[in-house]
């Protein structure tokens, strides 16, 4: 496996956890009932911390970085698109953690609030995937020697270990898998 192919497998996990978050919301808007709070308390903690912090982190700190090494426009250019899109998702899931905490205790009006930013962080992460998976990553596959996508993979499993600690990404997948199965079969 590359770093790329790495990044690929993160997006499958993401788009699974994007579909149970909608779930989520058809709930909410059908009965204006939650369900188990807990369920998005993880989602909210996955997007925080493996979306943002890992998979962005490794996309910010090494592929980005490795992309402009090679001529890659940051501000004109695709890396550019990414980096916005990735500050309008953390304000999405800003968003969406205030109305949660909001609804949780009872505040039925929040619910729109929540749904609102869930939905706007659905459109954002699938548009987003899709430009990274169509148009980045075949650029990154391109451009970057196998020794600087072997190198890349590395640093990868590093900020895996210094951003969400040893064992977490098993964890989430976990949290994954049971999702999936109350939400999505």
């Amino acid at each position: 496996m590359n770093a790329i192919q790495e990044l690929r497998m993160e997006h499958d996990a993401v788009k699974l956890t994007l579909k149970v978050l909608d779930r989520i919301c058809q709930k909410i808007e059908s009965s204006r009932k939650l369900g188990d709070p807990q369920h998005v308390d993880h989602l909210l903690e996955f997007f925080t911390v493996f979306v943002d912090k890992c998979h962005h982190g490794k996309e910010e700190e090494l592929l980005f970085p490795a992309l402009e090494q090679i001529g890659v426009n940051r501000d004109k250019g695709p890396i550019g698109v990414m980096l916005r899109e990735h500050q309008l998702g953390r304000e999405c899931v800003q968003k969406m953690k205030a109305a949660f905490s909001q609804f949780k205790t009872g505040a039925a009006l929040t619910a729109v609030d929540f749904t609102r930013s869930a939905r706007d962080y659905i459109s954002l992460l699938d548009q987003h995937i899709d430009k990274e998976n169509n148009v980045l990553f075949p650029l990154a596959e391109k451009q970057l020697s196998e020794a600087k996508l072997a190198e890349l993979l590395k640093g990868f499993e590093m900020i895996e270990v210094q951003k969400i600690g040893a064992g977490k990404h098993e964890e989430f997948h976990k949290m994954i898998d049971h999702l999936e199965s109350v939400y999505l079969k």
